[in-house]
């Protein structure tokens, strides 16, 4: 799996028990632990929403078209501080768009 230093690649694609489409990006890494990260994760959440956006998304998976779709963040450690209000600030914004946005706290080892 790609994780988010790897902006580039669509981590999973999904569905949700209530039938929503997921994209998933996964930070196994602790918030912090490299000064890359934050930025990182602002291009992963950019390049997720393009991948939606431009219709990549339900070319490449086209039982998604037209379908209710959320980006998920799958990480480690629930996002605090400057992580924190990224996600705060992302889902506000994706919301114009009927995008969602959520956190998911993975279970430990």
């Amino acid at each position: 799996m790609a994780g988010v230093e790897q902006a580039n690649v669509v981590d999973v694609v999904g569905q949700d028990a209530s039938g929503r489409y997921l994209v998933i990006m996964v930070e196994s890494r602790t918030w912090g632990a490299d000064n890359a990260q934050a930025s990182q994760l602002k291009e992963k959440i950019n390049a997720y929403v393009g991948f939606i956006m431009d219709g990549s998304l339900a070319r490449s998976y086209p039982e998604t078209a037209g379908q209710p779709v959320d980006i998920q963040l799958n990480c480690v450690e629930a996002p605090s501080g400057q992580f924190a209000a990224i996600v705060e600030h992302t889902a506000a914004w994706l919301l114009r768009f009927g995008i969602g946005f959520r956190v998911h706290v993975m279970a430990g080892p």
